[in-house]
């Protein structure tokens, strides 16, 4: 990132953040009356919206140079063989020890199982399939990683630049609660530990991805690679809402010890590109 960049984070998470928790209501009046038709644009757009407003932020801002950063970054991929197994691997790696972990709690074998439907949007067929393994990283990295990330660390060290975004990436994923057959939805049926399990590994997450987004060089597709990773991870098996909270917890490990190893590059007050 260079000095001449001017960063507006304020502005783009706010309409990030206007877009998605004013939709809302309409997600939940629409899908407990079975209209599933009239969520789909809306959920769609509410994807799109962190992703318009990064470019239209980028190629509106006139710095020429900005413009060029953010080109450079779609093709940069160029990662170490020991970040790029980080990238492929931790996800299911994570999940397959925290489904070990279970069967000493009594928890089922069956859960290393492929799961006999991936779609974790209910009403949405193959679409809802595609739309969180591929289209919905894709679309996000290029919003978040993009401008998002970025406008933050521009004035916070990498540790607060991740504090911030975890809670903020958190609240933008709060509207998927009040659509019913989503999975977020369904966390929310089965109990309100699972719903903290939830945001508290999207915050650990947001930790790791920006760490590691730092350390390919601010690679967007390193990132969108990443993000994939973590979807399939979690639909590919039957895994239990209990052997996710395992998960999260020993995300939370992996998490510590990154801090601890890279304790001078997420509190350096310089940025890292």
């Amino acid at each position: 990132m260079k000095s001449s960049f001017v960063y507006s984070p304020i502005v783009y998470y706010s309409i990030v953040l206007f877009f998605s928790l004013a939709l809302a209501p309409f997600f939940s009046y629409f899908s407990y009356r079975d209209q599933v038709a009239k969520i789909q644009p809306l959920v769609l757009f509410s994807l799109v919206v962190p992703c318009i407003t990064a470019l239209a932020m980028i190629f509106l801002s006139g710095n020429k140079e900005m413009i060029q950063d953010f080109w450079s970054r779609l093709g940069l991929f160029k990662i170490q063989l020991n970040y790029l197994a980080f990238l492929v691997f931790l996800m299911p790696c994570i999940v397959l020890l925290a489904t070990t972990i279970s069967l000493l709690f009594g928890y089922s074998a069956d859960q290393f199982h492929l799961a006999e439907g991936f779609s974790v949007m209910k009403g949405w067929g193959l679409l809802g399939i595609f739309l969180p393994l591929l289209l919905a990283p894709l679309i996000e990295e290029l919003g978040w990683r993009g401008y998002g990330v970025d406008s933050l660390r521009s004035h916070f060290n990498l540790f607060n630049t991740s504090v911030i975004f975890g809670i903020l990436w958190a609240l933008w994923h709060l509207p998927l609660f009040f659509i019913k057959g989503y999975y977020q939805n369904q966390l929310w049926d089965l109990g309100i530990i699972y719903v903290i399990n939830f945001f508290v590994s999207v915050f650990i997450v947001a930790f790791l991805m920006n760490w590691i987004y730092y350390h390919t060089h601010r690679s967007i597709p390193a990132l969108v690679l990443f993000h994939c990773m973590l979807n399939l991870s979690s639909i590919l098996f039957r895994t239990t809402p209990v052997t996710k909270c395992i998960a999260t917890v020993l995300l939370g490990f992996v998490l510590i010890i990154v801090l601890i190893k890279d304790h001078a590059f997420f509190f350096a007050s310089t940025n890292h590109s």
